[in-house]
C-alpha cells in the first residue's frame, strides 16, 4: 500500500463561520454567552499581561436578574473606571466607538478595497490592451475610450523608457569593459537621449 493510504485522516475540520445574529433559541444562546463571557475574560487577561495596561470587562446577562459578570474583580474594575472617568472628556471620546462609527469604519475600508481593485483592473485592462495591439490582435484603437488611451500611452512611454534606459547601462558595461571611459547615464533621460549613446552608436 502507497503512503498516502497508510496516514490516517484527519480528525480536524474547518469551523462553520458563526452568523451575527440573535440566537432564538434559549439554551444556545445561554451557552453562547457562558462560552464567550469566558473567552473575552481569557482576552482581557492576556491584553493586561502582554501589553500592561489596565483592562476590565463587564457583562450584564439577559433580563438583568443575576449580578453582572465583572472581570478581574469589581475593586479593580472600579479602579479602572474611576480612572477612565477622571480623564479629560475630550481623551474619553478619543478612542470611543459606537455601532454607528463602527459601521462608518468598516465602509471606509471597503471602499478604499474598493478604490484599489478598480485601479488594478484599469491597469490589467491596459496592460491586455497594449498586448493585443503589440501582437497584432487587434486593428487600430478605435473605439477605446480617451482615458484608456491616455493610460496605454502613459503604460508603452513607461515600458519604451525602461528599455532604452536598459540599452544604455549595457553600452556603459561593455565600454568599461574595453576600456574605455565612459559617462554614467542619466536615468532620468528622454526617450529621445538614449537613442544614441555617447561614444558608441547602437
Amino acid at each position: 500500500p502507497s503512503s498516502s493510504s497508510q496516514r490516517p485522516a484527519s480528525t480536524s475540520m474547518a469551523r462553520k463561520k458563526v452568523a451575527i445574529e440573535y440566537i432564538a433559541s434559549d439554551p444556545t444562546r445561554k451557552a453562547t454567552a457562558r462560552k464567550r463571557d469566558m473567552g473575552i475574560k481569557k482576552k482581557a487577561g492576556e491584553l493586561s499581561v502582554l501589553c500592561g495596561v489596565d483592562t476590565c470587562y463587564i457583562m450584564y446577562r439577559e433580563g438583568g436578574a443575576s449580578p453582572p459578570e465583572v472581570y478581574p474583580s469589581v475593586p479593580e474594575a472600579m479602579r479602572v473606571i474611576d480612572r477612565f472617568r477622571s480623564m479629560p472628556e475630550l481623551d474619553q471620546c478619543k478612542k470611543k466607538m459606537d455601532g454607528e462609527d463602527y459601521v462608518r469604519e468598516r465602509i471606509a475600508k471597503i471602499q478604499e478595497q474598493l478604490r484599489r481593485a478598480q485601479r488594478d483592473n484599469r491597469q490589467l485592462e491596459t496592460t491586455l490592451l497594449l498586448h493585443d495591439t503589440l501582437v497584432g490582435r487587434r486593428q487600430g484603437l478605435a473605439g477605446v475610450a480617451i482615458e484608456q488611451l491616455v493610460s496605454l500611452g502613459w503604460m508603452a512611454e513607461s515600458y519604451v523608457k525602461k528599455v532604452s534606459d536598459c540599452i544604455a547601462y549595457r553600452n556603459m558595461q561593455q565600454q568599461q569593459h574595453a576600456g574605455v571611459q565612459a559617462e554614467p547615464p542619466h536615468y532620468g533621460a528622454t526617450v529621445a537621449d538614449m537613442e544614441a549613446p555617447p561614444h558608441q552608436q547602437l
